[in-house]
């Protein structure tokens, strides 16, 4: 169970890292969002911004680093709660067909915090 652990651990890593770099060297194609235009808005206005997409971006990079060397995890599970939660709600509201993956992170992040729940249960005493 643990190799499976490790694995899933690296494999969202990598995704965050890939997803993250992709932020700022545009390597993979744009989204589609086919009809809904308040996604599309919204998505060039953070790339647009000059703000928010290197944040974002840099953060997604961050954790997963953090993620594939297993370095401060605990640390990196809180700074992916509100990457995941707002991914999550972004397609959810925006984007619903392509809300699989966002679900994917938010699920697997909420499952690595309970595995660890040790480390945050002073957080709530």
């Amino acid at each position: 169970m643990k190799l499976v652990h490790t694995i899933i651990r690296i494999g969202l890593g990598l995704m965050l890292l890939v997803f993250g770099l992709n932020k700022f060297f545009w390597f993979m194609p744009d989204f589609e969002f086919g009809d809904n235009v308040g996604a599309a808005h919204l998505f060039q206005a953070f790339t647009d911004s000059g703000y928010m997409w290197p944040l974002v971006g840099g953060l997604e990079v961050i954790v997963g680093l953090l993620f594939i060397t297993k370095k401060i995890f605990p640390v990196a599970l809180l700074a992916l709660i509100p990457i995941s939660v707002n991914i999550v709600l972004f397609h959810a509201v925006l984007d619903p067909p392509n809300i699989v993956p966002a679900l994917l992170v938010a699920v697997l992040n909420g499952y690595f915090i309970y595995r660890n729940w040790n480390n945050y249960r002073h957080l709530f005493s």
